[in-house]
């Protein structure tokens, strides 16, 4: 048989074939794909009497604004500054007003208080009423900030403990 370079034709075309066929499956496997959650999963308060579905793709925007826009103070729903204070569900229902729903956190985002609601939080949490102060605030429509806030509720359902754990006092 004819040899290029010691390999043998047909294992070149075999191992083309395979790298192909490799190539073309990773493709059409993207990370939505692999990460597609399902309906239960995407269910979270709208507001204190009604839920809402979000789609894999509202959860996903969501993500990738928490990521590029909070987790460097809420990694993994913790909260840098105060580690007591969480993103978990438990924390979120126990906010004075809660904030355990889609709405409840838009508001937040938008008008941030403290977590007995007493004081006004502009100052020092990121909002869009300050986004002079807050530029990473400035393009978030309303649509990104219930996005952002589905995929923190999301989390929430979906990690359990591992969402906002490492609490420093019970």
């Amino acid at each position: 048989m004819n040899k290029i370079l010691g390999i043998d034709p047909l294992k070149k075309f075999i191992f083309g074939i395979s790298a192909f066929v490799l190539l073309f499956w990773q493709l059409n496997v993207g990370a939505a794909n692999a990460t597609a959650l399902r309906e239960v999963d995407r269910t979270v308060n709208l507001n204190e009497t009604e839920t809402v579905v979000l789609s894999d793709q509202q959860v996903a925007k969501g993500e990738r604004i928490f990521i590029n826009t909070c987790s460097t103070c809420h990694n993994s729903g913790r909260t840098k500054s105060n580690p007591n204070v969480t993103l978990s569900l438990v924390d979120l229902e126990g906010a004075e007003p809660r904030r355990d729903n889609i709405l409840a956190m838009v508001d937040y985002l938008k008008n941030p208080t403290s977590y007995d609601g007493e004081l006004d939080l502009s100052q020092l949490h990121p909002n869009t009423v300050r986004a002079d102060i807050w530029s990473s605030m400035r393009n978030l429509n309303e649509e990104d900030l219930q996005n952002v806030s589905g995929y923190v509720l999301v989390q929430a359902q979906v990690r359990g403990v591992a969402w906002g754990g490492g609490k420093t006092v019970n």
